[in-house]
């Protein structure tokens, strides 16, 4: 019986193996109220699966609605996309995907979520808001209920823009009368942006999918955490020696120690006690917390002048305030830090070391993270603090998906001892043969930016031949950086695209491996031994982590692995040549890490081009 339910609400007239489990899976997950993982195959069609799930739950009322959380507003929009084609029956499904007012905005577009807020707000106390008219607002949501079941951001931003009315109060309107909502993990796992969008909702009777979710750690973390820049300190002092000269005393001493340490190794980063911030501010008020209240005064002040007179709305004494009060309001389970950034600029860090992701699952009823990359899932349970005995394990293992055939570098190593020009010319001098011995697409996955430019700086785009599209991680969207290499290689073109493993090329998006029959993943993508990784290491071992070093760095460095050589998997008969140059990579660190579902072949050698064409013929790619 709820095989045929779920089978009439799919779009095909066959399912793929599997998809029912999962569509099964997921309803009977909202239907006891269950916390689930699932690990099945990228490309698989996980989407349209939980989406039956979840159809057939809101079409029995066993909830209200369900969210549906992804990393990007990109992929948020594709989940509404892939609802529609069920066949949707009475308008079951009505929903939209969400985006905040940074991407949705008109007059705020590209700032803080936080700040656009706050910034709005200030528009709205005054009424100088022109696009926030609540008669175009509610006419332009009711022409869009009437039109669509289901409505993209992209689709609401387009029609409010044209209706001269506020995107994201369309969208906060629509939101009422929705039971599918797509949007990214910030509407969950950032506390500011979950109270605004979600305080007026009744959230007991709602269920979370959460895709993606090898990120999920990471992500909440990432949310959970406040970065300070010197430079943003210095602006700050500016900021208030013009309007709050009694306040910049406090922040003068912090940026002093702060500057007193670039004389050091930084390379690991340096601890900063929470009792030496605290002692900077005791020296001069004698309340903490009184101090910090006036700097939000001031600060609130600052973005309410800029908001109302039309002025760039940044406020470093804001982000001053915050990391304050995050750094003071901390415990044990935090680290602050001082420690250079991506770009080399020093800044202090108030991190959690780890996440409760308990406090998530108490939200909601039911639960379901999905990915296709979570082995080993027991580590990844305990490590989100969640009972294994009360969670649900789903495991795509048979039919086998993919065939990738693997061949390990033992020449090379990038561990930190070994890294030096000379190592770089040596991987720049390997992938230039690779690249000579390789038709069409190729791909090179290198561990981090910091590489990244090395390999730059001993002339690696100058010795592959064809065209070499490098994604810098800033400038030129990811996915424009992908087209230009697509456009190529499909046009029967050598063309090499180079992005860093876990960058935005190596997730979310779908490489063929038609178009890119071999990747080269440079190294294990190792995070560094820094001082946060370190106490993290000590913090998961007093939790009862057997293996806390393997938990912080080396599960990690294999889902990034995993991932990208998922993007060259997409359907069960893709097939692909993943060269790992490092010797690190050992049969039993591949056996463990890589999901079931993928069928390979593994092999080893000083010289992997002696097997390259060999396994090319092996597996009779088809390039463009």
């Amino acid at each position: 019986m709820l095989e045929s339910e779920l089978k009439a609400l799919s779009p095909y007239s066959s399912l793929r193996p599997g998809q029912l489990r999962i569509a099964k899976t997921v309803y009977m997950t909202v239907a006891q109220g269950l916390f689930t993982v699932i690990e099945a195959p990228c490309g698989l069609g996980k989407t349209i699966a939980s989406l039956m799930g979840i159809a057939l739950s809101l079409q029995k009322n066993l909830i209200r609605r369900a969210v549906w959380l992804t990393r990007t507003n990109d992929e948020s929009d594709k989940v509404i996309e892939e609802a529609r084609r069920l066949k949707n029956r009475g308008a079951v499904l009505r929903g939209l995907s969400l985006r905040g007012k940074s991407s949705s905005c008109p007059l705020f577009r590209g700032v803080n979520e936080e700040l656009s807020h706050l910034a709005c707000r200030a528009l709205r106390d005054e009424s100088l808001c022109p696009y926030l008219d609540q008669e175009k607002v509610d006419h332009c949501a009711d022409n869009l209920s009437r039109e669509h079941h289901l409505v993209t951001s992209v689709e609401v931003i387009q029609v409010a823009t044209k209706e001269k009315c506020c995107p994201a109060a369309v969208m906060k309107r629509l939101m009422k009368n929705s039971n599918i909502l797509a949007l990214t993990y910030p509407y969950v796992f950032n506390r500011y942006v979950y109270g605004v969008y979600f305080k007026p909702l009744q959230m007991h009777d709602t269920a979370a999918i959460i895709d993606e979710a090898h990120n999920i750690m990471d992500s909440a973390i990432e949310y959970e955490s406040k970065v300070l820049r010197l430079s943003t300190l210095y602006n700050s002092i500016d900021e208030l020696s013009i309007r709050r000269a009694e306040l910049v005393s406090p922040l003068e001493d912090l940026a002093d120690a702060l500057r007193g340490f670039v004389n050091n190794d930084l390379s690991q980063g340096v601890d900063v006690p929470r009792e030496e911030i605290l002692k900077m501010i005791l020296r001069h008020f004698k309340d903490p917390l009184e101090y910090l209240e006036k700097l939000r005064e001031v600060a609130l002040d600052m973005i309410k002048t800029r908001a109302l007179r039309g002025l760039t709305i940044r406020c470093p004494t804001y982000s001053t305030y915050t990391f304050l009060e995050k750094a003071l309001r901390t415990n044990r389970d935090h680290a602050i830090w001082l420690h250079l950034d991506t770009e080399g600029e020093l800044c202090v860090e108030v991190r959690p070391l780890t996440y409760d992701f308990k406090q998530v699952t108490s939200k909601f009823h039911g639960v379901v993270l999905m990915s296709g990359t979570l082995s080993p899932i027991s580590v990844f349970i305990k490590i989100l603090n969640l009972e294994a005995e009360n969670s649900k394990l789903i495991k795509y293992v048979r039919p086998k998906y993919g065939h990738v055939v693997f061949i390990v570098d033992r020449s090379i190593s990038t561990s930190l001892k070994n890294r030096s020009e000379r190592l770089y010319k040596a991987i720049a001098y390997k992938l230039k043969v690779v690249r000579d011995s390789t038709e069409g697409g190729l791909g090179v996955f290198v561990p981090s930016y910091g590489i990244l430019r090395a390999l730059e700086a001993v002339g690696l785009k100058e010795l592959l031949q064809g065209l070499t599209f490098v994604d810098e991680g800033k400038g030129s969207p990811s996915i424009e950086v992908f087209e230009r290499f697509k456009n190529y290689v499909e046009r029967g073109a050598d063309a090499t695209l180079v992005s860093v493993i876990g960058g935005r090329l190596a997730e979310g998006i779908d490489i063929s491996s038609q178009l890119m029959p071999v990747a080269v993943i440079v190294g294990l993508p190792m995070p560094e031994p820094t001082l946060y990784n370190m106490k993290r290491v000590e913090k998961l071992r007093s939790l009862g982590f057997k293996r806390p070093h393997r938990a912080v760095f080396t599960e990690p460095a294999m889902r990034k692995v995993v991932q990208a050589v998922g993007r060259l998997i997409r359907s069960p008969l893709d097939k692909a040549v993943v060269i790992l140059m490092d010797r690190r990579y050992s049969a039993s660190l591949i056996k463990r890490y890589m999901p079931k579902w993928l069928s390979y072949k593994l092999y080893a050698s000083d010289n992997p081009l002696c097997l390259l064409q060999e396994a090319l013929s092996s597996l009779k790619v088809k390039v463009y």
